[in-house]
This record gives structure tokens, sequence and C-alpha cells, in this order.
């Protein structure tokens, strides 16, 4: 490959801050106010134009991953207050039963006034923020962790004494030399879509018909006057829309999450396996992706009951990433640590999703648990185990396979976001290495600020 030599140039540097947090998705929007909370200056670096990651990119059918499979709460703390600004504003319902049995909960969020909710939290909580500011290179120097960012007035460098990666794809991290784990396999990208003028109640009528081709596990629900349902299945429709050439991805089944009042839906079915940190198979999966959008689209127009008026009134900003790069941590959240509800004598947050990976190349799942308890997520899984002073939260944690595909739910990410957020903040404030950190005080400012964990007791390792 041809190579050109960029000359040196002086960056200038803004700060420096107690903490930079990298990624304006769920888990660093709750890391970047769990750390001003704490009394830090913050600041908060978005590659995008908005702030809110995978539920506002991607149209997010729900956040889940709140409860476990015992009903028990798992996630509290900050998301708690996120999802109490949000049912204020008329964001959310507030926790719904999960109509599929896949999980206990589920939280619907209108997406559009989740974007101006948690940046008007940010502003509230004196967050500095960054759209349009992704990372391009990392600098350690006189004891500051460098954030360069290339923004529109060019290369800018934010310093910072901690740091945290929220940005999924562990962009900082990698530029900043940490180790990863290898990426021998990954979930594929998706891209979410949103359907308009749905008649909900001819659609319900064909479900009541046909129960046979949807998966109910905690028995058929009772859908009258609800504002929000959610569906998995249609796998017999899938399979004559294939037959009749109006699909060219084979799927056996979709997830449908249905906003009654509004008459929308919003529709998970397609895929397309790339390497998240390839540029250019992203860009090969933006193509992919919106052809698929376009058949589902009419596809639903013409065999789903409910949809023949339908249109497409919104599709998601850009590709959306289950699985990319994982960091190696300090320690590694094993896949039987979430399979037998593990506790940690320094946890930090909690987890409780069934494990949920997608076959990036069949038609379906390549692996689904229910997790038949909740399980600790240690403080040494967000711990890089070497490079500069960053932690990390959200996908990129230091885990095998089949635990991040429970971890990396959105109300999970949220609680590790806060735990990350606030060991920044007393690492900063206390001149304290992150990977020195008292984890005892710690896990004393997370239990004063609702934060769920156990922390000890059987099964522990760590």
């Amino acid at each position: 490959m041809q190579t050109v030599l960029e000359g040196e140039r002086a960056i200038p540097v803004h700060g420096p801050y107690d903490v930079a947090v990298a990624g304006g998705g769920t888990a660093g929007i709750l890391a970047a106010i769990a750390a001003a909370r704490a009394g830090a200056s913050t600041i908060l670096l978005e590659r995008g134009g908005f702030f809110g990651g995978h539920i506002a990119t991607q149209l997010l059918e729900h956040s889940a991953g709140w409860y476990d499979a015992n009903g028990q709460k798992v996630v509290g703390g900050l998301p708690d207050e996120l999802v109490e600004r949000l049912k204020q504003a008329g964001g959310s319902p507030g926790h719904v039963t999960d109509d599929t049995g896949y999980t206990r909960m589920r939280l619907p969020v209108e997406h559009e006034l989740f974007k101006s909710v948690v940046v008007e939290w940010l502003d509230d909580e004196g967050v500095q923020v960054m759209p349009q500011s992704p990372v391009a290179a990392a600098i350690e120097r006189g004891g500051l962790l460098h954030v360069i960012c290339e923004t529109k007035s060019g290369r800018v460098a934010f310093a910072a004494k901690a740091a945290v990666d929220t940005t999924g794809d562990a962009d900082l991290c990698a530029r900043a030399g940490c180790d990863f784990h290898p990426m021998d396999a990954m979930q594929p990208v998706s891209m979410l879509f949103k359907l308009g003028n749905v008649d909900h109640e001819a659609a319900l009528a064909y479900v009541s018909a046909h129960p046979e081709d949807f998966k109910m596990e905690a028995g058929f629900p009772d859908f009258s006057g609800r504002s929000h349902y959610n569906l998995w299945g249609y796998g017999s429709l899938l399979r004559k829309g294939r037959e009749a050439g109006l699909l060219s991805l084979d799927r056996n089944e979709m997830h449908v999450a249905c906003h009654v009042h509004s008459r929308e839906a919003v529709i998970n079915v397609t895929r397309f396996a790339a390497d998240a940190t390839d540029t250019f198979a992203m860009a090969r999966a933006e193509v992919a992706l919106r052809r698929q959008v376009r058949e589902f689209t009419r596809f639903f127009r013409e065999m789903i009951p409910g949809y023949e008026k339908s249109f497409l009134s919104a599709t998601a900003s850009c590709v959306g990433v289950r699985e990319s790069r994982r960091i190696r941590g300090v320690s590694t959240l094993m896949d039987d640590d979430v399979r037998k509800g593990r506790w940690f004598t320094d946890a930090v947050a909690r987890g409780g999703f069934p494990i949920d990976s997608h076959d990036a190349h069949g038609n379906s799942m390549d692996g689904t648990e229910h997790v038949p308890a909740g399980y600790d997520i240690p403080l040494s899984v967000l711990l890089p185990e070497s490079g500069p002073n960053i932690i990390v939260a959200g996908r990129n944690i230091s885990a095998e396979r089949r635990a991040l595909a429970s971890a990396r739910i959105t109300g999970t990410c949220m609680a590790m976001g806060q735990a990350a957020g606030t060991a920044a903040a007393l690492s900063a404030l206390g001149n304290m290495p992150l990977r020195q950190l008292d984890v005892s005080a710690l896990q004393d400012r997370l239990r004063r600020d609702g934060a769920i964990f156990e922390a000890g007791g059987p099964a522990q390792r760590g």
C-alpha cells in the first residue's frame, strides 16, 4: 500500500480537565455525569452530531438489562435518574413487561426526545460537551493524557488526568496502545428502521390468529389497551417474502417494537458481516444494509397485515455495531461468570440480560442462553492491563464473547458508565492511578449514589 508522510504540526491543547470521556453513548453519558457529580471537571467527546449512542443513532427498540431473570433490579443509581427524566419529558412510559418473555422488562424510549433530554442533563451537570469530535490520536505527556480529536476546527487536543473510553470500539484505547483480545469472530452489524402509519389493530389481529408464529415464552399476553408492545417472530411470512423474491436476506425471525399512539414500529431484522474497526468494511455495510431496509419496507407493505399503508419514517443514522474490540484487562469477565451469577470482591456494577449472540452468516442467532440470576461486573474488567490512565465502559470491556453478549446491553452499559466515571473522578482528584484505586472507597461512593452490585458472597471470584 502506498503511503504519504504527514508533517509535524502544533496542536492546540484545551484543559487540563480532571476527566475526559470519549464516546457520548449510553455508557459515556452516565460516565460524564458521574464524574461531574463527584466534583471532577469533565469533558465529553463524541464523534457524531448528537449524544445518545445506540438508543439515539440506531432507533433502538428498547433499553434492556435493568432486571435479571428473577425480576430483581440489577441497574440503579444515575440510570434510574435518566428514566425519571425521560418520563417527566414524555420520552418514556418507564419499564414495561417484555411480551416475548426473553427478558423481564424493557424500557421504550422516544428517540428524538432522548437526544434532547440527555444533552440538557449533561449541560445541567456542568459537563462540557464536544460533538463532532472523533478520537484521532492519544499522547501521554507531563502526567496528562492528551486526547486528540479531528474537529471542524482541525485537530484539537484535550488534556486530562484520567480518561474514560466509552467509544464502543475502544478507539481511545487503540490510539493509546492498549492490548486487546483477538477478534476471531464478531456478531453482525445492523441498521434498524422505523415504519409509520401502522394499523396496530390489524397487526394484532394477525398476531392473535397466528400465535404459533411468535415467541411468547411468558404466555400469550393481552395486548388490549396497550401503548407499547413487542413481537419476536413473523418467521412464516419472512420465508414467504424470501420465496417471492422480495428479500435478498434470509431471516427466520425479527424483532418488532410497536408504539401504538404514534402508529409506529421499530424493526430489527437487517444484518451484515463486517469488522467494525475496518472503515472500508463499514462502507460496504452501509450500502448493503440500506438496500435491505428498502427491501424490508416493501416486504412489510406487501406481506405483513397492518402495514399495507405504512411508510419508511426513519432509519438509523449509522451502521449499528454489536461487537468489536475488547480490551485485555486486569482481569476478564468469563462466560461462566455470567452463566453462574458470580459475585466479585471488586464489583462496581451488575448485569442480568440473557446471553444474546447473533450469527453474522446465518439466518438467526448463534447463541441464546437465559442467565438464571444477576452477576457482578468487577472493576478489573474495566481497566486495561497496560497503557495510560484509562478506564473503559460498554461493549469494549475485557470479556469473553458469550459474557459480552449479555453485558453489551444498554442498561448494563449505563451502570458500567456510572462506575467508570466515578472511578476516573476519584483517580484524578486523588492523584491516584486508576489501577491503584482504593476499591472500597469507590464502592462506598457508588452505593451512596444508588448503584447496585453484590461484592462478595457465594460463587465469588477475584
